[in-house]
């Protein structure tokens, strides 16, 4: 997105993309080969004590490559609060509104018709209407969308209008360079700077993989701006081994943590097929009167993934696996950060030079992801299974709408329930305050005049919804910030 941005403004772009160029031809629908080739660390990432999965993508297009498409706009509140709270301006509702429509026409983002649900988003779609809760039709980024289900690992009929197919090929037709399998290792800065017009030149060093070949070669590139986008993992490792870390980078790491109810229906659900998230409930967003809660959707279930997610082992497991088509799944994902001074989870880089990530829930948002369960039950229960179960190591099952409450007590404590995230956010946030942000509130590196942050680890808090739009919007507003202030290198 920055990259298109800037190029389209008349700017010399150079992209460097950790992971590989994959297109259409490369989507087999091989689950378990493209899950490894296409997620950072062959979609084993977990946090250091194995307790949360971190689902990122690491292909060109990044994670909207492999994404499940839904389009949400940040909700007002967040966004007044990243105003009040992190000094942001700009960015108020009003302001972003226009920012909104205009990713929205350019990734053809539209409201999936009634009739285009598949089973287990109707569960979700179904079962709130007749709870009377909140419930919503979502908008996805797609064109001619043929509902196959594989949108995980890339979408082999081009119809997911990720940044692969829009703003990657926007930036190369406004001259920009890309390299993929090119992994930025360190930023120096080259200059002093003397507080002129142009910021102090930087050089970057990025290792170039030969994947057919096996070697690699050192690429090297000097400019005066540089973006950083690698996500809130590789955004403050590389700012951390270019010696560019310290106050707020690597802080503040924001997850959405992410659990599931599964359950036994009579009749199949099958939800490894049809678009994989079409519908979204908000009934709890603002749970107990709070702007933290969370929020109810359903996931895409192919076989490989639900074999490793679901909890058991043996005979046990064996037999869930053998009732695939009749399962339901439904997850919850609470906005974490509740205790709003807390750093709840890093991202460093340790003595060894290894990535170390940590997380812990809060009290408050260990509430809120309790509270999110006995919801998830009773959206099954309306929908007419047999049985619904938890994802905790020795799953709490259950079989009447009666035992829903039983729900509200268990423990999530770390490895006790399984959690992932797919939205991997902060570690570099914007901010007034150097000690505890990454960037200022335009999206530079404290004192790094010309080093910017642009992806989803620029963004203050977390969202309560998913975050492809609002990182899209962001960089959109950063990077044209950026051009106009910068707009003397063009000269």
């Amino acid at each position: 997105m920055t990259a298109a941005r800037l190029a389209e403004a008349g700017y010399q772009v150079v992209m460097l993309e950790s992971g590989g160029w994959h297109t259409r031809s490369d989507f087999t629908d091989d689950e378990a080969a493209l899950t490894e080739r296409l997620y950072a660390d062959g979609c084993l990432r977990t946090t250091d004590d194995g307790s949360i999965a971190l689902v990122q993508g690491d292909t060109a297009g990044g994670s909207t490559t492999v994404n499940w498409m839904i389009m949400l706009r940040t909700p007002d509140h967040v966004l007044e609060q990243w105003a009040r709270e992190s000094g942001v301006a700009g960015m108020s509702p009003r302001e972003m509104a226009p920012v909104f429509e205009r990713i929205e026409r350019e990734v053809h983002a539209a409201e999936v018709p009634e009739d285009a649900h598949s089973a287990n988003n109707r569960l979700l779609l179904d079962g709130a209407r007749r709870l009377g809760w909140r419930v919503e039709r979502g908008r996805i980024n797609a064109l001619q969308c043929v509902r196959c289900g594989f949108c995980g690992t890339g979408c082999r009929h081009n119809a997911k209008q990720s940044t692969l197919l829009t703003y990657i090929p926007r930036a190369l037709a406004a001259n920009a360079q890309l390299y993929t399998d090119a992994r930025a290792e360190r930023i120096e800065l080259r200059e002093r700077d003397t507080g002129s017009g142009t910021p102090p030149l930087k050089r970057v060093q990025a290792t170039v993989r030969n994947r057919q070949q096996g070697t690699s070669h050192t690429l090297t590139i000097d400019a005066p701006i540089v973006v950083v986008a690698g996500g809130a993992v590789g955004t403050p490792v590389l700012l951390q081994q270019s010696g560019l870390g310290g106050g707020g980078v690597g802080q503040w790491l924001r997850l959405h943590p992410t659990t599931a109810v599964y359950a036994r229906y009579d009749h199949d659900i099958a939800t490894s097929t049809g678009i994989p998230l079409t519908t979204m409930c908000d009934q709890f967003l603002r749970w107990q009167g709070t702007d933290y809660g969370f929020w109810i959707e359903t996931p895409p279930m192919h076989p490989s993934f639900t074999a490793a997610a679901l909890p058991g082992a043996g005979r046990r497991h064996a037999e869930q696996m053998a009732r695939f088509n009749q399962l339901g799944v439904i997850i919850s994902l609470t906005r974490d950060g509740a205790e709003t001074t807390v750093s709840s989870g890093s991202v460093q880089v340790n003595r060894r030079g290894e990535t170390s990530i940590r997380y812990r829930l809060t009290l408050e948002d260990e509430r809120r992801v309790r509270a999110s369960l006995p919801a998830l039950a009773r959206l099954h229960f309306a929908m007419g299974a047999q049985e619904v179960s938890t994802m905790h190591a020795t799953p709490v099952t259950i079989r009447s709408p009666r035992d829903v409450g039983a729900l509200a007590t268990v423990s999530v404590a770390p490895n006790r329930m399984a959690l992932f995230s797919a939205h991997v956010n902060g570690t570099c946030r914007m901010g007034t305050n150097p000690a505890t942000s990454g960037a200022t509130p335009e999206g530079e590196r404290h004192g790094v005049r010309g080093l910017y942050i642009t992806d989803g680890a620029a963004l203050p808090t977390a969202l309560g919804v998913n975050p492809q739009e609002t990182i899209m919007a962001v960089s959109t507003v950063l990077a044209e910030r950026m051009a106009e202030r910068h707009a003397g290198l063009l000269r």
